[in-house]
């Protein structure tokens, strides 16, 4: 811990008699639609909306795509390989208040740093910002308002934990974004979409789909597949 991080932790924590505060806040941590079903909905947006940059649209679209695939998968890895940090509402030495509605939510076992939330949206929302920087800018201040804060407020993050996503998500997009890297992907994705188009929609479907709930469905199957294997042997 730093005193960075435990002075935020512990000044949010003092507003401790506000119930309906804390309901709005758990509210937003766990609704999918206020997460990532209007953040996706943007890219479709831009994927059908008319205009001379429509081209152009969808290879950001499918840039921002990969990218944001890609950096789910390194903060993965990362909360693993790196030193295990305990959540802020779990660690005994804080002795924070545990928020009105938030034992209800599952936190797992992961370690909170970085915050996969923050990388992931910061990637989407950098992603959206390539296409548009006025939407972008706003796309950056709901994912901060509205996704993120939250998660500090209730203790899930510390704000180092938030930070280090954010810049992570935002460096993965733009790294993707680079000619070099993007072209290739474009291609292959055109190519693709250009022979099997009703395939590739329905790929692109459930894939927006699935990061729009961080990839919860896909979790849940995936679990009960690996049950279902270890049962079996």
């Amino acid at each position: 811990m730093n005193f960075f991080d435990t002075s935020i932790i512990e000044f949010l924590n003092r507003f401790t008699d506000t119930k309906d505060f804390d309901g709005v806040m758990v509210f937003l941590v766990t609704n999918n639609f206020v997460k990532g079903l209007g953040i996706i909905s943007i890219f479709w947006f831009f994927w059908f909306q008319k205009s001379t940059q429509l081209k152009k649209n969808r290879e950001r679209v499918i840039t921002a795509m990969a990218s944001c695939l890609v950096a789910i998968v390194v903060a993965r890895v990362l909360t693993l390989v790196l030193p295990f940090r305990q959540r802020p509402i779990l660690h005994e030495d804080l002795h924070l208040v545990k928020r009105y509605g938030s034992e209800l939510v599952d936190l797992g076992t992961m370690s909170s740093f970085p915050s996969d939330h923050a990388v992931m949206f910061f990637s989407l929302a950098t992603g959206i910002f390539l296409i548009s920087r006025r939407i972008g800018v706003l796309v950056y201040l709901y994912v901060l308002g509205f996704i993120c804060f939250p998660r500090i407020y209730l203790g899930y993050h510390y704000p180092t934990d938030i930070l280090a996503g954010a810049l992570l998500g935002v460096a993965i997009t733009l790294l993707i974004s680079t000619p070099r890297i993007s072209r290739p992907i474009i291609r292959k994705s055109f190519q693709f979409s250009s022979r099997y188009s009703g395939a590739f929609y329905v790929f692109f479907f459930l894939l927006m789909y699935e990061i729009s709930t961080m990839f919860s469905e896909s979790r849940v199957v995936g679990s009960y597949l690996v049950k279902l294997f270890v049962k079996g042997t």
